[in-house]
Order: C-alpha cells, then sequence, then structure tokens
C-alpha cells in the first residue's frame, strides 16, 4: 500500500496538489459565498419561507460539496503518508526533521478540515426539523412556534468555518513552502 501511495505521489504530486488545493478553494470559497447568501436573503418573507429557502440552499450545496470534501481527504491522506514515509523509517526512527515538520503541520491542516466536517454536520442538525425550526413557548408548553435558527449558523457556524478554512488554507501555502 505505502509503495503504491508513493508511486502516486511521485509520478502525479501535481495533480494530487491540484485537486488537493481545488477542492480546498471550492470549500471555503462557497462558505463564503453561503454566508452572504444567507445573511442577504430578503427579510420580507415570512419566516417559515425564509428559513425553507435558506435551508433548500444549503441542503444543495452541501450536496454538490461532498465530493470535493472527499477529494481534498484523500488528497490530504496521500500527502500525509507521502511525507510520513520520508520523515520516519519503519521503526520510527527520525529520517529528515524538516519532513517531521512538514508532517506535524499536515496533522495540524487534516484536523482542521476534520473540525469543518464536524461542524457542517452541526449545521445539517440545526437545519433539521428537531434541531431549529420550531420551538416550545416557555409561557404554553402545548404551543408550537416557527423560529428561523439560521441566525445561529450565519452569524457563528459559518464564519468559524470560514476563518478554518483560510487558516487550513494559510497553511498549505505555509507547509508548500517548507518543502
Amino acid at each position: 500500500m505505502r509503495d503504491f501511495i508513493y508511486g502516486i505521489m511521485t509520478d502525479y504530486k501535481t495533480i494530487v496538489v491540484f485537486l488537493h488545493v481545488l477542492s480546498a478553494a471550492v470549500w471555503v470559497g462557497g462558505l463564503v459565498a453561503l454566508w452572504y447568501i444567507g445573511k442577504n436573503t430578503s427579510r420580507e418573507l415570512a419566516i417559515e419561507n425564509r428559513f425553507a429557502d435558506r435551508v433548500a440552499v444549503i441542503k444543495k450545496y452541501f450536496i454538490f460539496l461532498s465530493p470535493f470534501i472527499v477529494t481534498l481527504f484523500i488528497t490530504a491522506f496521500l500527502m500525509a503518508v507521502g511525507y510520513k514515509d520520508s520523515a520516519y523509517d519503519s521503526d520510527g526512527f527520525i529520517l529528515d526533521v524538516q519532513n517531521v515538520q512538514i508532517y506535524k503541520w499536515i496533522n495540524m491542516k487534516v484536523s482542521i478540515w476534520s473540525a469543518m466536517v464536524l461542524n457542517m454536520f452541526s449545521m445539517l442538525y440545526f437545519m433539521t426539523k428537531t434541531g431549529c425550526s420550531t420551538y416550545k413557548n416557555h409561557k404554553s408548553a402545548s404551543r408550537h412556534k416557527t423560529t428561523d435558527c439560521m441566525w445561529l449558523i450565519n452569524r457563528y457556524l459559518l464564519p468559524l468555518n470560514i476563518l478554518f478554512g483560510f487558516i487550513a488554507i494559510y497553511l498549505g501555502v505555509y507547509v508548500s513552502h517548507l518543502s
């Protein structure tokens, strides 16, 4: 398996890095677009319609984004294993100190992208009926009101993912200059 990955990284490194950067750009750029659309969606619509429209757009985007997320993680895995093999030998001894540092930065990026995926799942949870679309009025527990919880997504969760994305992209540029 390692020989296969090493062969891919030797023969197709440019393609792997290109797919990785493309996936990151689509993901983070799309999040910025979603945030902008969410903030500027017509406020004249009824809350139920506005919430349904925003949820539909975000869910469609997440479906569109899925192949890019998978590509991002596959290419990250290929690059991480490639750097690990050039940093450590099979017994765990350090071969190259600089590659060890690069490998640590790559692991940091994988952690950030993983946190972004978890944040996306939390956004999907809040967009479901159980997560956000209804709440019980404290004065009368039997009455349900519809609310628009997109404020949570637009104010906190999307900007958090955008910030994480910018940090991960910056780390990627930093790592590329180390190698």
